[in-house]
């Protein structure tokens, strides 16, 4: 696992912070497509940091 910041922002679009996308690992979204449908990230072109706070939580 990186180096966590929990207020940095991942997704800009729908402004999602690393510690959002990390509560709903924690919760129960066990894929990156639950994380999106949970968080809401990803919905434009966010798709690299998104994706890496999933793979490196």
């Amino acid at each position: 696992m990186g180096n966590i910041d929990k207020d940095r922002i991942v997704c800009r679009c729908k402004k999602v912070s690393e510690g959002t996308i990390i509560e709903a690992i924690k919760n129960g979204a066990d894929t990156y497509e639950k994380v999106k449908k949970e968080t809401g990230a990803n919905t434009y072109g966010c798709f690299g940091e998104c994706k890496i706070v999933c793979v490196n939580y």
